[in-house]
């Protein structure tokens, strides 16, 4: 862990990390392992941290899109109730 801050890659819990912060730090490790000479250690470290802040990214993101389908749904569903009441009204 030392390694990783001194290579100027946070390691912070990702529950305390927002999402622009760990694409953030994915960015920075990318950078680290295409651009600079890190030692395989190092390395290994930087993807294996790459790896967990991808698949947290990845999650919050689902989640993300699981809420807004259920918003428009909802939406969906209260337009569709309107046009009903208004067709009714017609009537």
């Amino acid at each position: 862990m030392h390694k990783l801050r001194k290579l100027g890659v946070m390691m912070t819990n990702n529950n305390t990390q927002s999402f622009e912060d760990m694409m953030k730090e994915l960015e920075t490790i990318v950078q680290k392992l295409d651009n600079e000479n890190v030692s395989l250690e190092e390395s290994l470290n930087l993807y294996q941290r790459g790896m967990k802040l991808s698949a947290t990214c990845d999650e919050t993101l689902k989640d993300a899109e699981k809420k807004v389908n259920e918003l428009m749904s909802e939406e969906n569903t209260k337009q569709n109730g309107d046009t009903e009441k208004v067709n009714s009204d017609d009537k």
